[in-house]
């Protein structure tokens, strides 16, 4: 992983040494749309070498409109600060903890992964999940600096060339079981690295038994990339709302079944 680290530790140390991150800025005259130069970023979560890979657009973070960070550093050194993200699970869910709260965003992912069977998710402990299906996967995030949304209409594949090569450079550093993009965007920003595309259109099950009105979709990709070819898949109707508890769960399922096939 020594390609990504060194990318994130040059961001580092500019951060820790000026409070902000020139990349950052750049990247939001390139597209015009806001990205926080002065917060950490946050490039992964978890296991760098997991064999289930979870790929998200940004951080959902408050827009930060201070020229720097204006905060007491988190961070004594670079290996703290990868250690943080390594163990970010136990960081917010571990059992030490007090006053734990459970994170919509990161149960809903515990839904979506459980029918894989990917991860050893338990059958009644919330918090034990919530902390396995951050640190037992890898969750990459595209573009790594936070933002209030993430305006699809300006983030183009010219735009986020670089930044989707480090993507799938990780990616690809080890064998992988499953690799999911969330995002009907990466259809777009991956479309120069797709060799086949299967995409599946279906109803879910709702949670009074009755099927979905509008249909989910997910499309089964073979990727190549410095000329490795793997399988992935795009989870378009990832981040819908009301995507949730046993309606998320079916989607995963679904979701699987084809990535499988």
């Amino acid at each position: 992983m020594a390609d990504l680290l060194s990318v994130i530790k040059r961001d580092f140390d500019e951060f820790h040494s000026s409070g902000k991150i020139e990349r950052a800025k750049a990247l939001t005259r390139i597209t015009g749309m806001h990205m926080n130069h002065n917060e950490y970023p946050e490039y992964f979560f978890g296991d760098l070498n997991a064999k289930f890979v979870l790929v998200h657009l940004m951080p959902k973070q408050n827009d930060n409109l201070d020229a720097t960070y204006q905060g007491e550093l988190k961070f004594q050194d670079f290996t703290d600060y990868v250690m943080y993200y390594q163990h970010f699970g136990e960081n917010h869910y571990g059992k030490s903890l007090k006053n734990r709260r459970k994170s919509i965003f990161d149960t809903k992912q515990v839904h979506f992964i459980r029918p894989f069977n990917a991860l050893n998710l338990s059958a009644d402990d919330e918090f034990v999940n919530l902390q396995c299906v951050i640190d037992d996967k890898l969750q990459l995030e595209l573009v790594p600096f936070g933002s209030s949304s993430f305006k699809t209409d300006l983030m183009t594949h010219e735009a986020l060339q670089t930044y989707i090569e480090l993507l799938l450079d990780t990616i690809i550093k080890t064998d992988r079981d499953y690799v999911i993009f969330c995002g009907k965007i990466f259809e777009s920003l991956l479309r120069a690295h797709i060799v086949k595309k299967e995409d599946y259109s279906f109803k879910l099950i709702k949670t009074d038994g009755s099927l979905s009105k509008n249909n989910a979709k997910f499309s089964r990709l073979i990727l190549r990339y410095k000329g490795q070819e793997f399988k992935a898949g795009i989870a378009h109707s990832f981040a819908q709302q009301g995507l949730t508890g046993a309606v998320m769960e079916d989607y995963g399922k679904k979701c699987c079944e084809r990535y499988d096939q």
